[in-house]
């Protein structure tokens, strides 16, 4: 690698610094260490019993128990994992202090994506399962790889348009798409959309370049976080996605006001300035926090290296505004058993916490009614980011460089979603 090409991912990343430096944080709120130790943690999925189960984007899925990396993996997936392919996905079933199952999305080749199922036997998986195959990569770029389980027991997924912009408005294609199935991989039976045949498609909703992650909120509402493009054009986009809809990608970016008669669906919110890789979401649905935090929907953004706040009120954004700054950039966002966010930091190789200095230990969790705050502002503008054109390369270098120094470490002994 050359001094040029480093010179210009700490610049870059410098400058990413120095724009979050300048929001200030919300008050009450610290983040600590949870877990180090791991390579490349990209996905987080809690179980019941208070294991953290992560997945390394290299392949392993890991299990931390009160704190510890446990030695052994849970599973090696085998994940092909060139430019921003591996082991991308993960959830744990609804049903999981009975069945035991465990699901990744995994990039398995240069032309292949599945979702796996394994069933969890003290920290050890068993009985691999291939639930959904032929799922589509170009073995590059915008895989997708989110998966979650909405309250109602359906297993959702993203894919990327790997690539080709052209894909997310090709029905035939899953590229492009928010996907919905059984958890069995057999799809229900009132999906939007049908095969010249009359089978359904798995497809629940079209029209995104790169749909990372999504989550659901406590009353079933999808809310699906959309990468952006680079250029001055760009938008980071947050979606509330409904059945059969499409959202544009890439006849449109951000909102447009011809979209209702083009046959799109805008975002409830984009943003250029705030940052530029939208990552990792969840609703605030537990009663530690401060009251004024239920019910919100908090989502990290990669470069910005941040955690943004926004207030809903029915299926209106009111408020979008900084959080809380941090020191790496955070690739996905989760809610602990305990009350308090964790996110991974791709390139350090450790799971954060977020604590707040004010318990709410004693009050009741109140029914979620998505309010708004009406004490909070203007949201906080995270100016000066560095050219979003160089991110891509950035990421590149830094993946090159994350996986040297794992590939010396075992010799021996989180980027722009672009």
């Amino acid at each position: 690698m050359s001094a040029r090409l480093i010179v210009a991912v700490l610049a870059c990343t410098f400058c990413a610094f120095q724009a979050v430096a300048g929001s200030a944080d919300a008050d009450g709120f610290f983040v600590e260490v949870y877990t180090e130790g791991l390579n490349q943690p990209i996905a987080l999925a809690w179980a019941p019993d208070g294991r953290l189960f992560v997945a390394e984007r290299e392949g392993a899925i890991r299990i931390i128990d009160d704190g510890v990396l446990l030695d052994e993996p849970f599973v090696e997936t085998g994940a092909f994992s060139e430019g921003e392919c591996g082991a991308l996905g993960l959830a744990l079933s609804p049903n999981f202090a009975n069945d035991r199952f465990v699901y990744a999305f995994v990039t398995t080749s240069e032309k292949e994506q599945r979702i796996l199922r394994w069933t969890d036997n003290q920290n050890v998986g068993e009985n691999e399962t291939i639930i959904r195959g032929n799922l589509p990569t170009s073995g590059t770029v915008h895989n997708g790889g989110c998966l979650r389980f909405a309250p109602d027991g359906l297993l959702y997924f993203s894919v990327g348009d790997i690539g080709t912009p052209e894909n997310s408005q090709d029905i035939q294609s899953l590229a492009g798409k928010l996907s919905r199935i059984n958890p069995d991989g057999s799809v229900p039976a009132d999906n939007p959309f049908e095969t010249p045949t009359g089978a359904k498609r798995a497809t629940f909703a079209s029209g995104f370049r790169n749909p990372f992650r999504f989550c659901f909120s406590p009353d079933g509402r999808l809310f699906v976080m959309d990468v952006g493009s680079s250029g001055d054009n760009q938008r980071e986009e947050i979606n509330l996605v409904r059945s059969g809809l499409n959202y544009g990608w890439p006849e449109v970016e951000g909102t447009s006001e011809t979209a209702a008669a083009d046959g799109f669906t805008n975002p409830l919110l984009a943003y250029h300035d705030q940052g530029s890789s939208i990552s990792g979401c969840v609703f605030y649905s537990d009663s530690l926090y401060p009251e004024e935090y239920e019910g919100n929907l908090f989502h990290i953004d990669y470069v910005s290296k941040a955690i943004f706040r926004a207030v809903l009120t029915g299926d209106e954004i009111v408020s979008h505004e900084y959080f809380i700054g941090l020191d790496n950039g955070p690739v996905d966002l989760a809610l602990g058993n305990d009350g308090n966010l964790y996110y991974s930091e791709l390139f350090s190789g450790r799971i954060m916490r977020v604590r707040t200095t004010n318990p709410q230990e004693d009050r009741p969790t109140a029914d979620l009614d998505l309010e708004p705050d009406e004490s909070s502002g203007a949201s906080n503008s995270i100016r000066g980011m560095c050219g979003v054109g160089m991110v891509h390369t950035m990421i590149t270098a830094m993946m090159m460089m994350a996986a040297i120094a794992h590939r010396r470490r075992s010799t021996t002994n989180p980027r722009r979603r672009s």
